[in-house]
């Protein structure tokens, strides 16, 4: 919608010979002559800026960082980044505590396979399922690396770290729940054995559990 002169691109600001105009260096509109404020320190004669923009309200050095991190925060390409449960990683997310040897030792009943060992950080255990015939699913091998754990009390579900787009980069505890999860996913337990040996989750049926469950269940059908 055209509001002023300074909405119509005149293309014959630059095609004429003589040069009677140039683009804006801010809005990057062509425009003749009588739209820049004189200005004998450029070699045009002009200010490089229309007389609109020079007129516009500028923002500080900290009103344009906060722009720039706000844009930073909603654009299109942080918020693929981010998970569907994004705020479910936040708050207090330890539900029931459980000691590693005794949540490896539960695990162990429902899958008397798990092979434990040292991790590559000291104070954690690796996680491995095992076979006595090497499996197609684990490229020929006889065990599949599942995950690890970390030696003391285990929260329940997970804990992350976030960056400043609120994207998260990291696991900071393992939960046991979390583990459980990549064990069902693995086809080596069910559900129904995670529930008879370790109850139901924190959380109830909103839980991250029954969500993460869902997806997989979901994704296999489809």
């Amino acid at each position: 919608m055209i509001t002023s002169d300074y909405d119509v691109i005149d293309y014959e600001a630059g095609a004429d010979n003589d040069l009677r105009g140039q683009e804006c260096a801010s809005c990057f509109r062509l425009l003749k002559w009588n739209f820049f404020d004189k200005n004998s320190s450029y070699k045009t004669g002009h200010d490089p800026q229309c007389s609109l923009c020079k007129k516009a309200p500028r923002l500080s050095l900290s009103e344009h960082t906060s722009r720039l991190k706000e844009m930073n925060l909603c654009s299109e390409g942080t918020k693929r980044q981010r998970h569907p449960d994004q705020e479910d990683f936040k708050g207090n997310r330890s539900g029931r505590m459980m000691d590693c040897l005794w949540f490896l030792m539960k695990l162990r009943s429902i899958y008397p396979s798990l092979y434990v060992s040292q991790g590559g950080v000291i104070g954690d255990l690796a996680l491995y399922a095992t076979s006595g015939l090497g499996r197609p699913e684990w490229g020929g091998n006889t065990f599949k690396y599942i995950g690890y754990v970390t030696l003391g009390t285990m929260p329940e579900y997970s804990k992350y770290e976030f960056n400043d787009r609120d994207v998260v980069i990291k696991a900071t505890e393992i939960g046991w729940r979390s583990v459980l999860l990549r064990f069902v996913q693995n086809g080596l337990i069910t559900d129904s054995q995670c529930q008879f040996e370790f109850g139901s989750p924190s959380g109830g049926e909103t839980s991250t559990w029954y969500k993460n469950l869902y997806r997989f269940r979901n994704a296999k059908a489809t």
